[in-house]
């Protein structure tokens, strides 16, 4: 059985240097600064990770890059003892080699680059940044050179799932370590998004397995964020969920994140814990969570409650072998796009959110991934 995922992750601000028109924080862009968080409460949030068993950190924003303090940050959290410290980024400030090798001799050792493009036509497109592409290739080189592994994100939307055949060959020849494709969804922060971003589930499927099977022969370790398991039958191994996203080493545990993030003192943390436990008893199914004890309980619990809250359940699901280890469809995906996609599939019910579910299993968590990637 799969283990727990051991990442937490820090939020650092909103604030970016690029406006991408997916994304889900288009109002908090600009934000002042001094509504971001301080050094002193991201010091606070570490050591809370560190003290629910976190042992890989992951800072995102925003774009963590633009805080001054970033080395510090990273510094601190190699001395609390973290693995693996990684930074979500969209690569401007890391095409300058001297900061990128900062970053890396500071105790970062793993980059999630995002990219949307194989070409700057289309990933520029997407930035709202003239020159994007050209800075993240370089930046990419940067950071591996400098010896810390890089892997790539590309949200597919509806103004590249087209070619992500392409994108995902572009990730391949800069040797990225692992690809994660996450589909564009609205959701309620996504009001202010691009709507020429929106794109169905069952036209993002089409352009993802056909890049799958082109490249299967050289596909590195590869998940596929944010979409129905009915749309991808025959390629349940790359789905990942909010159900498997906690089983996913390179991602947050679902339970750690939320927490140091929503509850920062005594009575919340209490209150905080009750609650997911309230959603522990509504869980569509009690026996994997249990096999976990009470970490997998608190898991399967705020999942359950964030589906409960922001997912809907069709009652076309309710039939489906996937229906235990599903999300299902974003409340705000119905009213673009309706249910009449979503088909139950036959066959007995799946109760183990990560029963095949490839990046599970292929290293363990609380593991240097510079270590696993070592030739």
């Amino acid at each position: 059985m799969a283990q727990l995922s051991e990442r937490g992750e820090i939020r650092v601000g909103f604030r970016c240097n690029a406006r991408c028109g997916f994304c889900y924080y288009q109002d908090l862009l600009d934000n002042p600064v001094e509504k971001e968080p301080t050094t002193g409460q991201i010091a606070r949030q570490l050591q809370a990770l560190r003290s629910m068993g976190a042992t890989e950190i992951e800072f995102t924003g925003g774009e963590p890059t633009i805080r001054p303090d970033l080395p510090e940050l990273i510094a601190d959290a190699r001395k609390l003892g973290f693995v693996n410290i990684s930074i979500i980024t969209n690569g401007l400030r890391l095409a300058k080699r001297q900061y990128a090798e900062k970053l890396v001799a500071a105790g970062a050792n793993d980059f999630l680059f995002s990219i949307h493009g194989h070409t700057a036509e289309i990933h520029d497109k997407h930035t709202s940044l003239p020159g994007s592409f050209a800075k993240i290739l370089e930046a990419v080189q940067n950071v591996q050179e400098a010896g810390a592994r890089c892997r790539g994100t590309t949200t597919v939307t509806g103004k590249n799932y087209m070619h992500v055949k392409e994108i995902v060959g572009k990730l391949i020849d800069l040797n990225m370590s692992c690809i994660h494709l996450a589909v564009f969804s609205p959701v309620a922060q996504a009001g202010g998004t691009d709507p020429g971003m929106k794109l169905s589930y069952s036209a993002a499927a089409s352009g993802i397995k056909a890049a799958i099977d082109h490249h299967q022969a050289r596909l590195p370790p590869l998940s596929v964020k944010y979409i129905p398991f009915c749309f991808m039958v025959g390629y349940e191994q790359y789905v990942m969920n909010l159900y498997q996203q906690s089983f996913d080493p390179d991602d947050w545990n679902y339970y750690f994140s939320n927490k140091v993030r929503r509850a920062d003192g005594s009575i919340r943390k209490v209150l905080f814990d009750a609650l997911v436990l309230c959603g522990y008893l509504l869980a569509k199914d009690y026996s994997v969570a249990k096999v976990h004890g009470w970490a997998g309980r608190k898991v399967f619990g705020l999942t359950r409650l964030v589906e409960l809250l922001r997912k809907k359940r069709p009652a076309v699901c309710r039939t489906c072998r996937y229906d235990v280890v599903c999300d299902h469809v974003w409340k705000d995906y119905v009213k673009h796009f309706g249910e009449d996609e979503l088909v139950s599939v036959a066959g007995d019910k799946i109760v183990d959110p990560a029963w095949c579910y490839q990046l599970a299993r292929y290293r363990q968590p609380g593991i240097s991934v510079t270590e696993i990637d070592a030739p």
